[in-house]
Parts: C-alpha cells; sequence; structure tokens
C-alpha cells in the first residue's frame, strides 16, 4: 500500500527590497515625490529609506562604510571626490540647483533693497565647508558686498530654511525648491550669473537591480520633469 503524505508549507510573502539613498537636504522634498512616483511605476516591493543630510557629512559617511545605494549630492565635487577615492559604479548629472533669498517681512521690497537690508539683520546660509548651496551663498554676499549684521551658517541648507521659518534669521538664502505652497514669506530670485552653476550629481554606489532601477529612474522624462516641477532648472 502506498501512502500519500500531503505537505502544507505555508506561503510567506517576499521580504521587500531594501534601498537605502543618501539625499542632500536641498533636494529632501523633491526626493519624497520621486520616491512616491518611482514605487509607483517599479512592479517590485521595496523598502526605501532615505538619509538627509549635507553633501559633505553625506560623502564622508560614505567613505566611513555608510550602506548606501544612491548618494544624491548638491554638487559634483562630492560625486567627484568619492569616485577619485574608488567609490561608485556610475555617476550622472540630475538637477541644477537655484538660490532665492527668503524672508518672513512681506513689506514690498525688490532684491537690491532685501539685500541692502541684510546689513541690519540676522541672515542664515549653509555652511559652506560640507554644503554646495552654502558655498554659492557665500559668493552672493561677496558680490553684492553685503555684510550682514550677523552672519548665522547652518549645517544644511535646509536648516538655515528652518532658521527663517522659525524667526531667527530674518533673512536666508536657501534653495529654491526648499519653498513649499502656502510658505510664510516672500523669496526673490537670485540671477544665475551671481554664483556658480548648482550643478547636482547622483553616485550609483551599490551595483544591484533596485540601485540601478533608481538611479536610471532619476534621468526619466518624468522624473526630470517633476524635479524640473520642484524649483530645479
Amino acid at each position: 500500500m502506498v501512502v500519500l503524505l500531503l505537505l502544507f508549507v505555508p506561503l510567506t510573502e517576499a521580504k521587500p527590497t531594501r534601498l537605502t539613498l543618501a539625499c542632500a537636504a536641498n533636494f529632501s522634498a523633491t526626493m519624497n515625490k520621486l520616491v512616491t512616483l518611482f514605487e509607483l511605476q517599479t512592479k517590485e516591493a521595496m523598502d526605501i529609506r532615505v538619509s538627509v543630510g549635507s553633501s559633505g557629512s553625506l560623502a564622508t559617511q560614505i567613505q566611513h562604510g555608510a550602506p548606501y545605494d544612491v548618494f544624491l549630492s548638491a554638487d559634483k565635487h562630492y560625486v567627484e571626490l568619492l569616485t577619485q577615492a574608488g567609490f561608485g559604479h556610475d555617476r550622472a548629472p540630475y538637477a541644477l540647483g537655484e538660490l532665492v533669498l527668503y524672508s518672513l517681512d512681506k513689506s514690498p521690497q525688490g532684491l537690491d533693497l532685501a539685500l541692502m537690508n541684510t546689513a541690519k539683520a540676522t541672515v542664515v546660509i549653509a555652511n559652506p565647508k560640507h554644503a554646495p548651496y552654502g558655498r554659492a551663498a557665500e559668493q552672493i554676499l561677496q558680490r553684492h558686498r553685503s555684510k550682514p549684521k550677523r552672519l548665522v551658517k547652518g549645517n544644511s541648507v535646509l536648516q538655515a530654511f528652518q532658521y527663517v521659518e522659525s524667526g531667527h534669521a530674518q533673512y536666508g538664502l536657501i534653495a529654491k525648491s526648499l519653498l513649499k505652497p502656502g510658505f510664510k514669506g516672500q523669496w526673490f530670485d537670485i540671477p544665475a550669473h551671481w554664483y556658480d552653476p548648482i550643478e547636482q550629481h547622483a553616485l550609483l554606489l551599490a551595483e544591484h537591480s533596485a540601485a540601478r532601477a533608481f538611479f536610471e529612474f532619476i534621468q526619466s522624462d518624468d522624473a526630470q520633469q517633476l524635479i524640473k516641477a520642484s524649483g530645479y532648472r
């Protein structure tokens, strides 16, 4: 007699693929929208985690072994440093940043008057030592010969924006991409020739399918359209 033993093995769901992204602070709001769009377009279950900070701080973490899959820098400088040190499999530009002068003061004033008023005010910028937007802000102040009453340097351009939002600084030279609908104050576009181009580059650090898919996604027409609509050129 033959006895058939039927073994019922419970089915378990496949574990989502982990994707860890390092994102420059200026790009954080746009990154959230991109991740949502990427998840809608991909058929693979993903566990996407995003770490936000200044480009210099993130690059240092990568050099010390932080397990990021893709690095989205606020410039190309840190991507070049990492590739020269042997990190990364591929690189590509993904955005061109813009700076604005932001203030909670809503009284009518043009850019020149606003910059003149900084001589009597606290102005915040990102720290030029590790934030590309901070270096660009420094160039603007030097070009306009603006000497703020007090100059504060935030750890990132996002922190600089938060200083103005909280009232700890009257003016901030920040990334245009940080301005969201319903923001409290007013802003003034800074002419592009007042500072070196902020060419933002991405670095593919891990050569697995999910990382490669996201790296290629941010260069796609859909992603680029979203990026340009979020305060980038």
